[in-house]
C-alpha cells in the first residue's frame, strides 16, 4: 500500500469531489508516422524506469490509496479519449496512444505535476527516438542506465515544518474580475484552441520588453480582458503557475510541487507604458519566486492539508473537504498561465514537430504554453459561451507583430479517471 502524499492529496480528493477527470493529456506529432512495435519497446523502458508510476488507486471508504500494478502500461492505437485506472488501461495512472504521427501521453495529474510529466515523456521520447532514429545522447534524460534515487518519489511536502495555523494571519482576497459573473459570458462547453506562435519573433519580442514568455502571455491576455471590459470595477487577476521544486531543494520529485505568482492588472498598470508593464509583471513574478517565501506558502498549504485529513474521516468527507479547497481558487483568478519552460531535450526535439498540452477544467480560462523546435505551443482552454476573450487575445498578438497559426479548436480529450469503487 502507498499513501497518497501531501503534494498530492488536495488534487486527488478534491477533483473527485468536483467529479473533474484531473488527467493531462500531452499531444506530441512527430516528423514521421509512428511506429507502434518501437513505440511498444519505449513504453515498456519507460515502465521500467519509473517503477513508482506503476501503480493502481484504490478505495477502502476511509481512504484512497495505491497499490503495485505490475501489469504493462497501455499502449493503445487510437486518438480518441481514454480511461486511466481502468480496465482498458490495465488499471495504470498513465498510458500512451498513437495515431498517425501522433503520440499521446496520458497521465494522472494527481500523481505528478508538469515538471514531473515532462521527466518520464523525456525518457518515452528518448527510447522511442533511440529505435527510431538511433539516437544516442540522452544528457538530462533519465534512462535505465542511471539509478533509481529515492528522492524521484520522495515529497516535499511531506517534511516542511509544522505550523499553528491558528496564528497564521488571513490571507488577503482582492476582489478579482470574473468573465461568467462579472463580464457576462455565458459557461460553456470546454473549447480547447491550440494555436503556434514563432519563437524567434516571439523571444525577440519579450527580451526588448523585459518579459519571459509566461508573463508576456499573461500580460497580453490581461490587455485583452481590460479591451473588453474598461470600465469594470474590479481588477484583473492572474495566476502564473510556478515550479516550486528549487525553493523546497527537491528537483527531482515527482509530485505535485507547485505554487503560484498572482499577477494584477489595474488602472495604475493600464496607464503605464507597455515596456513598463512588462517590467511591473516580472518584478512581481521575482519577488513572489522568492525562496523563503515560497516555502512559506507551501508550508501553510502542506498543514491545512494535514489538518483535513485529521479531521475527515471518511474518503466521501475528504473529498468534499479538498473540492472546496480545489474551487477556491476558482474565485481568486481571472485565468491562469501555465509554462512548465522550454523543451530542455535538444537532441529529441528535432523529431516533434508540434507539442500540445491538455489539461483539466481548473478555472473559465486557461493557457499552457510549451515550446520546442523552433516554435511556442500555446493551448487555450476555456469554459465560455463564446470566443470573444480568445480573439481580443489574437488581436493582442497581431497589433505587436507576432505571427501565429491556429491550428485546431477541439473538445478535451484529456483522459477519464473514474472513482475507484469501494472495495
Amino acid at each position: 500500500m502507498k499513501d497518497i502524499t501531501l503534494g498530492d492529496i488536495m488534487h486527488v480528493y478534491g477533483s473527485f469531489g468536483l467529479q473533474m477527470d484531473y488527467t493531462v493529456r500531452l499531444c506530441l506529432r512527430m516528423v514521421d508516422a509512428v511506429d507502434g512495435d518501437i513505440l511498444r519497446a519505449a513504453v515498456e523502458n519507460t515502465q521500467k524506469r519509473y517503477p513508482y508510476l506503476s501503480v493502481r488507486m484504490r478505495n477502502d471508504g476511509q481512504k484512497l490509496w495505491y497499490e503495485e500494478n505490475d501489469a504493462p502500461v497501455a499502449l493503445l492505437h487510437t486518438a480518441e479519449r481514454i480511461s486511466l485506472n481502468a480496465p482498458e488501461t490495465n488499471y495504470h495512472v498513465w498510458a500512451v496512444c498513437w495515431w498517425e504521427d501522433f503520440i499521446y501521453f496520458d497521465v494522472y495529474h494527481g500523481i505528478a505535476d508538469g515538471a514531473g510529466i515532462y521527466m518520464v515523456l523525456s525518457t518515452l521520447l528518448y527510447y522511442y527516438c533511440h529505435g527510431r532514429y538511433g539516437v544516442t545522447d540522452h544528457s538530462g534524460v533519465r534512462t535505465l542506465d542511471d539509478p533509481i534515487l529515492p528522492e524521484e518519489s520522495a515529497d516535499p511536502l511531506e517534511h516542511l515544518p509544522q505550523i499553528d495555523l491558528s496564528k497564521l494571519p488571513a490571507p488577503a482576497m482582492p476582489e478579482v474580475f470574473s468573465l461568467t459573473g462579472d463580464g457576462g459570458i455565458a459557461v460553456g462547453e470546454q473549447e480547447l484552441w491550440d494555436i503556434a506562435v514563432a519563437e524567434d519573433a516571439f523571444l525577440r519580442f519579450t527580451s526588448a520588453n523585459d518579459a519571459s514568455p509566461g508573463t508576456m502571455v499573461s500580460l497580453l491576455l490581461a490587455r485583452a480582458v481590460d479591451k473588453l471590459y474598461p470600465e469594470r470595477q474590479k481588477d484583473i487577476h492572474s495566476s502564473y503557475v510556478m515550479n516550486a521544486r528549487p525553493m523546497l531543494g527537491a528537483p527531482l520529485t515527482h509530485h505535485n510541487c507547485v505554487s503560484s505568482v498572482m499577477l494584477h492588472y489595474d488602472d495604475r498598470i493600464r496607464a503605464m507604458p507597455f515596456d513598463r508593464q512588462c517590467t511591473v509583471y516580472r518584478g512581481i513574478t521575482f519577488v513572489q519566486s522568492e525562496a523563503e517565501r515560497v516555502a512559506g506558502v507551501m508550508a501553510a498549504l502542506a498543514n491545512r492539508k494535514r489538518a483535513v485529513m485529521q479531521m475527515a474521516p471518511t474518503a466521501e468527507v475528504k473529498e468534499q473537504a479538498f473540492a472546496k479547497m480545489l474551487a477556491g481558487g476558482r474565485g481568486r483568478y481571472t485565468f491562469i498561465v501555465s509554462y512548465v519552460g522550454q523543451w530542455k531535450f535538444p537532441a529529441l526535439g528535432g523529431y516533434i514537430r508540434e507539442f500540445w498540452t491538455h489539461v483539466p477544467q481548473a478555472n473559465d480560462l486557461v493557457v499552457e504554453i510549451a515550446a520546442v523546435n523552433g516554435r511556442i505551443f500555446l493551448t487555450i482552454h476555456q469554459c465560455l459561451g463564446d470566443d470573444r476573450v480568445v480573439r481580443e487575445f489574437l488581436d493582442e498578438l497581431e497589433r505587436e507583430g507576432i505571427p501565429y497559426e491556429v491550428c485546431k479548436r477541439v473538445r478535451n480529450d484529456v483522459a477519464r479517471f473514474p472513482q475507484p469503487s469501494r472495495s
